[in-house]
């Protein structure tokens, strides 16, 4: 009676009533599993799961096989972020029961947040070999998506639809790829047909997010801020308003507002890996309160983004002692020799290392440091020795191209043809290093065969893997010409005379600024060139033309 009476509270969603009946059960009987797996159950609903955990391990010492403990211990670690364990446990179930799909959904689930998307893609199509259903369609398209498979994506999502009429995410995901390819009317027409067919207040406001980021895209920030402002008033803790307001802030520079907001991306379902990594520091977060010295400074997203934070410490570094600074593997060399002084290592390694006090991640040193932010801050000439394989200079100018990036999502938005380059490419005075970090071989033979001449100085240094040698090309150059990627950061960070050329607004980055800022205030020695209307580059070129010839 007991057992059903639990069952009825929990159908009921009676938690609290059902946890107190437990509990006085637990006193009578202390080794009743069925009692344990309950209690285990309540408190994963709780989100309290590290208390939970080891109820269900109790479980499983008696009966290894017992499914349900299995499932709700990988939700657990899941929900801890702790990805390779929720893994193991829902590989257990999948072997416990094959004919359930919900293990190897959850499995794609968890490497979709690891970013491992090849395997993710393998899991969920398991999944849905044993239950064609919408959501597998659905997270399988949002996986496709980012790994910057679009087409695969718009598939998954309408063969969701097609299973599932009603299943309302999938039909906001495909007005998402309207958005990525900025067909705004189409995405802004599928949005208010959802609006206007929903009651969903959850629907509702994830609409209203995707029209903010349209707005956002199309450099209406004013408008977008409100829009998040009025789902933020409905919803305060929604994640994906905050961290747009805080985007369109960046973009307007008003950073006070900015960065307050920008400490709602831990909580974003693609920076995942840094809300885990937080959560895993068993020593304080830095503050102002805090000495300026035992400090660990951690790079977060991507390379740009690692470099571009490291401007913070650039203007405060001599404030700071002792200080560390954990980068993704590729930077490590990079910054060891920009600053020699200061404890460079892997951030995959830094909680196996101690020698610190407090940490920071990189992202949220705008918090303190803004108004260190300056042309005068960050006009230094940065020294840095040449990888041993660099070329020797055979022109008068040595000019690095990069015209493609690689950004799954947009980065068909931000890259140019190098045939467009091609009156740059004819100058007999310069010689061109090819920086591109992705294999361009066939677009090179053809411009080379159009211009009947060998366009690129020939290097050993692999451009993908060997950002110090990057950087020393980069150096040995007398300027760079490059599209917004990672070469624009190393190139800005070195101090190199770099041209940059920019999209109108969808596409573009916070840090490149406005369409009528004339500089970029966190590395002085980029000029932009930028679009004059969206998809326009034809303007955009006639001015680096122009730039080019007086710059000579």
């Amino acid at each position: 009676m007991s057992e059903q009476e639990i069952l009825n509270l929990l159908k009921n969603n009676k938690f609290i009533k059902a946890k107190e009946l437990i509990e006085n059960l637990l006193k009578s009987e202390r080794e009743n599993l069925t009692y344990k797996f309950y209690y285990g159950l309540i408190l994963a609903n709780d989100r309290r799961y590290k208390e939970a955990i080891p109820f269900f391990e109790r479980v499983l010492l008696s009966d290894r096989n017992h499914y349900d403990s299995n499932f709700n211990m990988a939700g657990c670690y899941q929900g801890l972020l702790i990805f390779d364990k929720a893994i193991e446990s829902y590989k257990n179930c999948s072997k416990i029961d094959v004919n359930k799909f919900e293990p190897y959904h959850q499995i794609g689930v968890c490497y979709r947040q690891l970013r491992e998307y090849e395997d993710s893609i393998i899991y969920l199509n398991k999944a849905l070999e044993i239950s064609l259903n919408a959501k597998s369609l659905y997270v399988l398209g949002n996986v496709y998506r980012e790994n910057g498979q679009l087409e695969e994506a718009r598939k998954s999502f309408e063969k969701s639809i097609s299973v599932n009429k009603e299943f309302t995410q999938s039909k906001l995901s495909i007005a998402n790829l309207e958005i990525d390819n900025g067909n705004y009317d189409q995405a802004s027409k599928l949005l208010d047909e959802i609006i206007k067919s929903n009651n969903n207040d959850q629907i509702l406001i994830s609409a209203k997010i995707m029209i903010g980021n349209i707005l956002k895209s199309k450099g209406e920030f004013e408008k977008a801020i409100k829009i998040n402002q009025d789902i933020l008033e409905k919803d305060p803790k929604n994640i994906d308003a905050s961290y747009n307001i805080s985007q369109c802030y960046l973009f307007t520079k008003e950073y006070d507002k900015a960065w307050i907001f920008h400490e709602s991306r831990y909580d974003l379902q693609n920076l995942v890996l840094l809300k885990q990594i937080n959560d895993s520091f068993e020593k304080p977060k830095w503050d102002l309160g805090r000495p300026k010295k035992n400090v660990l400074f951690y790079g977060e997203q991507g390379i740009g983004e690692q470099i571009i934070y490291s401007q913070f410490f650039e203007t405060i570094k001599d404030q700071f002692v002792n200080s560390t600074i954990a980068v993704t593997e590729k930077l490590i060399p990079f910054f060891k020799k920009i600053y020699p002084d200061t404890k460079i290592i892997n951030y995959k390694s830094i909680f196996e290392y101690v020698e610190y006090d407090y940490h920071l991640p990189m992202g949220s040193m705008g918090l303190y440091f803004q108004k260190n932010i300056n042309q005068n801050n960050l006009q230094k000439k940065i020294s840095y020795s040449l990888d041993s394989k660099i070329p020797s200079k055979i022109k008068k100018f040595r000019c690095g191209i990069s015209w493609k990036s690689t950004n799954k999502i947009f980065g068909n938005k931000k890259s140019i043809e190098l045939e467009s380059l091609k009156n740059i490419l004819s100058n007999e005075n310069i010689e061109f290093i090819n920086l591109q970090y992705s294999d361009e071989t066939k677009e090179i033979n053809q411009i080379e065969k159009n211009l009947n001449k060998k366009i690129f100085t020939e290097h050993q240094i692999d451009c993908f893997n060997d950002i110090d040698g990057v950087a020393s090309l980069i150096k040995s150059c007398d300027f760079v010409v490059t599209v917004s990627n990672s070469n624009a950061h190393i190139s800005g960070k070195l101090g190199v005379k770099t041209f940059l050329l920019l999209p109108f607004n969808d596409g573009k980055l916070w840090y490149w600024g406005l369409n009528n800022d004339k500089d970029i205030v966190w590395y002085p020695s980029i000029l932009p060139i930028r679009q004059e209307s969206s998809n326009n580059w034809n303007s955009c070129l006639e001015k680096l033309y122009k730039e080019f010839e007086n710059y000579l």
